[in-house]
């Protein structure tokens, strides 16, 4: 194992894979609107926002698809040859493609870096990996909720850091160069600070027939006892995304908000998922249980969805961003699978799981787009994306009542949950 230096010896190496993941979120935070502006305002220069979330949703697209497979292989690189050397890569080839968006002025240059990035972007399931490897089980949960805070933390520094850039005057290719810095940086920080994962946990040889996402997509589907969870899990994603997909270029067109009011509205509403992820999920638990908690968090959505529909003011928005509670959803249903699961299976899981979610991500962010696009130009409906989502969550949350608790939790585990 590599020797850490003299600094990184005063910290554990969970510590300093905190402060890589908070460092990695920071630069998703600075480009959350930024990427969505820039095919607004560079690429079709304010003049056609229907056609610009239409092409925004075909980039989204090649994204998780190229992340189906990029995830599979950055899960046996990184048996094979170690964590760190994984991130190290991952980090570097996202540098790389932050700064070619930042130079991009053609859509077949955008089309290739959303490409590259989607293939590079597994850092989160490599760091859920090597965390595996350092904790005990019963630990597990435990830290991989301090890596959500963190990135919840590193978010919302980098939407605050991006709010006050957009006052002076910063364009997106500006925001996408300083993303691009900091994620070398990061780069720099694991190269020189985390040590590489122990030998004994890396494979002997490169497994390139377990590159193929199927075989780890199908692992969900063997299981009887998950049978009444995969229509949540997929409809989670359906009903969950439209609003992240379509609410920047929604509130663009019907309100005329601009970029600065936007990192405003997600700044408050990535807190209130700090403070659901943290507090409200774990009291909520604690008092209703697992199923009751989870219906809670769909029928959020639900009036998520509802309210975007029948939203007639700008400010309306920054009234339901507790409805942002419904994010909690995603962590609960993981925790359901995680319940039945040997510890030996955990990574098979997580792997099938995010491949599970970057499937239906592939197709929501396609056809949200698409619908929206079509509506508002020939009917000028762009509430029509939000009516699909509606459905969906409302199915989700037929099926939530449907599950029973007992199947998946004991008293003990029950516990184990709420410690989170």
């Amino acid at each position: 194992m590599a020797k850490k230096s003299s600094f990184a010896l005063k910290f554990s190496t969970t510590t300093l894979l905190l402060i890589e993941n908070f460092l990695y979120w920071v630069t998703l935070g600075i480009t959350t609107v930024s990427f969505s502006s820039f095919f607004i305002t560079d690429l079709y220069h304010n003049k056609d926002i229907p056609a610009a979330t239409n092409f925004f949703g075909i980039c989204e697209t090649l994204y998780y698809l190229t992340q189906l497979f990029g995830n599979s292989f950055f899960s046996i690189f990184s048996d094979r040859y170690g964590r760190k050397t994984s991130l190290v890569l991952i980090l570097f080839a996202s540098s790389l493609d932050w700064f070619i968006l930042s130079n991009a002025t053609t859509p077949i240059i955008i089309l290739i870096s959303r490409m590259m990035h989607g293939f590079s972007d597994s850092s989160s399931q490599v760091l859920g990996s090597y965390l595996s490897e350092l904790v005990p089980k019963e630990e597990f949960s435990k830290k991989m909720g301090l890596v959500h805070g963190c990135g919840g933390a590193g978010m919302v520094f980098g939407l605050i850091l991006a709010f006050i850039l957009t006052k002076f005057q910063f364009t997106n290719q500006n925001m996408f160069l300083i993303a691009s810095i900091l994620t070398f940086i990061d780069g720099v920080f694991v190269s020189l600070l985390i040590p590489e994962s122990k030998r004994e946990y890396l494979s002997t040889k490169f497994e390139w027939k377990k590159i193929n996402p199927t075989e780890s997509f199908k692992y969900i589907f063997k299981k009887p006892k998950y049978k009444p969870l995969i229509p949540i899990l997929f409809l989670n994603t359906l009903g969950g995304t439209c609003c992240i997909v379509i609410l920047q270029f929604y509130l663009k067109l019907k309100f005329q908000m601009s970029d600065t009011n936007i990192y405003y509205l997600l700044f408050q509403g990535s807190i209130f998922q700090i403070f659901s992820m943290g507090f409200l999920l774990k009291i909520s638990i604690k008092k209703r249980g697992n199923k009751k908690t989870l219906t809670d968090a769909l029928i959020a959505q639900f009036i998520l969805n509802l309210c975007c529909i029948f939203a007639r003011k700008a400010w309306f928005f920054f009234l339901i961003i507790p409805l942002i509670y419904h994010l909690v959803s995603f962590t609960i249903i993981q925790s359901f699978f995680q319940s039945s699961v040997e510890e030996k299976e955990l990574d098979m899981l997580f792997g099938s799981l995010s491949l599970s979610a970057n499937l239906v991500n592939m197709i929501s962010k396609y056809i949200y787009p698409l619908i929206f696009s079509y509506s508002t130009k020939n009917y000028f409906f762009p509430e029509a994306p939000f009516i699909l989502a509606l459905v969906f969550s409302a199915m989700n949350i037929y099926y939530s009542t449907r599950i029973h608790e007992e199947d998946y939790f004991s008293k003990k585990n029950q516990k184990n949950i709420v410690e989170l």
